[in-house]
């Protein structure tokens, strides 16, 4: 913790770097053990090189897509690296270090979690731990949260709808999206899949069932890693949803008319024999666009499709 203080830069400092520089401070990655950790990406199976992380600043539509100019890029609420970035910016250093210091505490918390999904084989195995795979037969398929769906209420608020939905499955208590967006820091640039990891080990019970909830990077894996992580995680003994983390875009989601930015939707299940993820859409495209079609809802998603979306998105990451 000690190294996150010292490396914290100075507000002068940050506050007159250009955006690249800024970038490089933020995002700063350190070694906790064996596992490599960094600030608003997650645990890494690499740590990113100055050029990648440039790339994830680059506009979402253009590198989702490959052209400029989506038919249409309605602001679904996830908050875009530029805007995770320009946030702690434009914090004090006091303020900003706490928040590091808070992020950090999580990351070391759950990194007998990371180390055990770097090491994680597409089967289930891994070379020197044993999983929750090989300690419970795995079911075909499982659901979790039947009935507990939820929509969101403004364009920006896929964060309080999706966490809203969660907590409503864990304690019964449907508390407003108003009030998430509050404790999720909310605004109208979205919500950090930090502050999601962070308010769902606080104030859900989901923890206790997959141990602490951790930011994790896909970006290394392939489509078969992401299904078989997201059948142990829902398919065990002591299930719990995931936080999906997308770019919402009809070449991974049919049943949208328009393309869309970055996301949250819940992950609550999974078939094992048609290779579909089931996730909750809290975003109904009919509500913010008369010419959209009615999407919110329970959904069934290949995964090859769903780990696609993540990709898509600038962070390449889900939290779980």
């Amino acid at each position: 913790m000690e190294q996150v203080t010292e490396t914290s830069p100075d507000d002068l400092e940050l506050r007159s770097a250009d955006s690249s520089a800024q970038a490089s401070s933020i995002l700063r990655c350190f070694k906790l053990e064996e596992e490599n950790y960094c600030l608003g990406l997650g645990f890494v199976d690499q740590v990113p090189s100055g050029a990648q992380v440039q790339e994830m600043l680059a506009p979402p539509s253009v590198r989702a897509d490959g052209e400029v100019g989506v038919e249409e890029d309605i602001p679904t609420g996830d908050l875009t690296p530029q805007a995770f970035v320009a946030d702690r910016a434009a914090m004090t250093k006091s303020v900003r270090v706490n928040a590091e210091l808070d992020e950090m505490r999580a990351a070391w918390d759950g990194r007998d979690k990371a180390r055990a999904l770097r090491l994680l084989d597409a089967t289930g195995a891994t070379a020197d731990t044993r999983t929750r795979a090989e300690a419970v037969k795995l079911p075909g398929s499982s659901y979790v949260m039947k009935g507990f769906q939820t929509s969101q209420e403004k364009g920006y608020w896929c964060g309080p709808a999706t966490f809203q939905s969660i907590d409503w499955a864990d304690d019964q208590q449907r508390d407003t999206q108003a009030s998430w967006a509050k404790d999720l820091g909310t605004t109208s640039s979205g919500t950090a899949i930090t502050a999601m990891v962070k308010q769902t080990n606080l104030k859900t019970n989901w923890d206790l069932a997959a141990g602490t909830y951790i930011v994790q990077s896909v970006g290394h894996w392939n489509a078969q890693k992401f299904f078989t992580v997201h059948q142990n995680h829902l398919g065990d003994g002591q299930p719990a949803p995931i936080i999906e983390h997308t770019q919402l875009l009809k070449r991974y989601f049919p049943y949208l008319a328009f393309n869309h930015s970055g996301h949250y939707q819940v992950g609550r299940g999974y078939d094992k024999a048609k290779g579909t993820i089931a996730i909750f859409e809290v975003f109904n495209e009919r509500r913010f666009n008369s010419r959209g079609n009615v999407t919110d809802g329970p959904k069934n998603i290949p995964a090859t499709a769903l780990f696609n979306a993540t990709l898509a998105n600038s962070f390449q990451n889900i939290g779980l």
